[in-house]
């Protein structure tokens, strides 16, 4: 369920050039091409593509042209386009069309046939492809098959008459960004495995990688380009609200090892599903990185998010109804069931002079689609003094959980929601590995083949034997395949380790663990 507007997902990304009668578009989502004059007026032309994400499931999008005076907004009528699209270079299309009202609108159904095949009506004068009476214009075949850039150029062959032909046509150059979307699945320290989808506003994502606290992914990305043609590059990742290992107060992010400023990341918690976290790296940004990237490589971009160490305080929305903006954090910064935890929340009002106030607001906490938490609150607004309140969580609630503030002045749509992670009770004994005491001669085993007094096999017996029996406890785990049968050096010296009492024996788990997912232990 979703409770409020997430940033902007649409990005419109624009190129630039020179030509006597060649006009440019730039903007970012919904905007428009700057001023071109037609005649004796000026005009702005918009094109925009609906929905604005490659979905192969969902093969219908529309595409609208929209031709006005700019000054008096006045749609222009009788227009006559000819859209060229291409991607990768290649064309895809270049058809006539036109609208008597200057407001073209068809629709895009694409398939993996050869050829596109256009219903419509043409007009008679210069054939220009229409809608039908009762039917919209329909473009069917090989066009939106993949997220990324489509390049088009726009040119405008009439308007307010039929018969008007221009002189001179108006052309338009640009790059529609299709949103590319993959789904990844990430694995966390407890062998859980969870699916963390990527949103790419700029080109498709490969070589998706996730470790300890990182996620890593890469996309094509030409640094010899003209950086002038480009708005920003914008990706958004969508971590699962049950992903607890990351979600974070603060991520550090990378491109190509370079380490990037704080604000290029944004946390949005619209969700209750997920935590959307946006990377957004803007033209000026990318033309300082772009000497030390390259030394990397100038034919992509390799991204990297972390967890952060250091807590960033506050987290904030902007509730749907656009009344209020809600700022939270709380102590001590690790919360934790059986433990009391203080929440800081701070209302302002958006749009009005700010004056001191009291407001009633619902703070609930959901947590498995039930209500763990709620009660009805009464604080500040506009105070420099943030609103406090103290929960202790019960031992049966760790794990992650919603944090919803609803009703806020009575307002049935001032209402948003935080993530946040409930870690488990200090006070609850950690599970035992060993089911009973370690037999002595699994650890002389260790140190021998530390030493390499056994061979591997022997050792791996010695493993097999204990797992096998229980006395050995290792969470389900499912064979990869290897390339490698060998065992690695570093697992030998934690056995070494382990066996003189310098590791625990979670830390010697760990590498068994690595042995059973790559084949080399074989549990039957």
């Amino acid at each position: 369920m979703r409770y409020f507007i997430p940033l902007t997902t649409i990005f419109l990304i624009v190129c630039l050039g020179f030509s006597a009668n060649l006009a440019f578009g730039h903007g970012l989502g919904g905007e428009m091409h700057p001023p071109t004059t037609i005649g004796d007026r000026d005009a702005t032309l918009s094109i925009d593509i609906s929905p604005s994400t490659f979905d192969p499931k969902v093969p219908e999008n529309f595409i609208t042209l929209k031709l006005f005076d700019s000054k008096t907004e006045a749609i222009i009528e009788h227009v006559t386009f000819i859209l060229e699209l291409k991607k990768d270079g290649e064309r895809i299309f270049r058809y006539m069309f036109h609208d008597e009202f200057g407001n073209l609108n068809f629709r895009v159904i694409s398939n993996d046939s050869e050829n596109i095949d256009v219903k419509g009506v043409q007009e008679p004068l210069l054939g220009g492809w229409m809608k039908g009476n009762d039917q919209p214009l329909t473009l069917t075949g090989p066009i939106f098959n993949s997220g990324g850039l489509y390049e088009y150029k726009v040119e405008v062959l009439t308007v307010d008459s039929d018969t008007n032909v221009l002189d001179v046509r108006v052309e338009l150059e640009g790059a529609i960004s299709l949103a590319d979307v993959k789904s990844f699945e990430a694995t966390d320290s407890k062998n859980q495995s969870h699916d963390v989808q990527i949103i790419s506003y700029f080109d498709t994502i490969k070589n998706f990688d996730f470790y300890s606290n990182q996620m890593s992914f890469s996309m094509p990305f030409d640094w010899n380009q003209d950086l002038e043609q480009l708005s920003v590059v914008h990706e958004e990742i969508r971590v699962p609200n049950t992903f607890g290992e990351f979600l974070s107060t603060k991520y550090n992010s990378y491109a190509n090892g370079i380490l990037l400023p704080e604000d290029v990341v944004t946390i949005d918690d619209y969700s209750f599903d997920d935590r959307t976290v946006h990377m957004v790296i803007n033209r000026e940004l990318i033309k300082q990185i772009k000497d030390e990237a390259t030394k990397k490589s100038d034919s992509q971009i390799d991204f990297r998010l972390e967890t952060s160490d250091k807590v960033q305080f506050p987290l904030e929305f902007t509730t749907p109804d656009i009344r209020f903006k809600v700022f939270l954090s709380w102590v001590p910064e690790i919360i934790r069931a059986d433990e009391e935890v203080t929440f800081f929340v701070d209302f302002q009002e958006l749009f009005s002079d700010q004056t001191k106030k009291l407001a009633e607001y619902d703070l609930t906490v959901i947590q498995n689609d039930s209500e763990i938490y709620k009660k009805r609150l009464t604080g500040n607004v506009n105070s420099d003094t943030p609103n406090s309140h103290t929960i202790t969580f019960d031992p049966e609630h760790s794990g992650t959980a919603n944090l919803f503030f609803s009703n806020i002045d009575g307002n049935s749509l001032s209402k948003g929601n935080f993530i946040i992670v409930i870690e488990p009770s200090s006070n609850l004994q950690e599970s035992k590995i060993f089911d009973s005491d370690i037999p002595t001669w699994i650890k002389n085993n260790a140190s021998w083949w530390a030493e390499d007094s056994i061979d591997d096999e022997t050792f791996v017996q010695g493993i097999q034997f204990l797992i096998k029996q229980n006395i050995l406890q290792v969470p389900d785990i499912i064979p990869q395949e290897s390339n490698s049968s060998d065992i690695p050096s570093w697992i030998k010296n934690n056995a070494g380790w382990w066996a003189d009492g310098q590791i625990d024996d979670e830390a010697f788990v760990q590498g068994i663990q690595y042995l059973i997912k790559n084949g080399i232990i074989v549990i039957s």
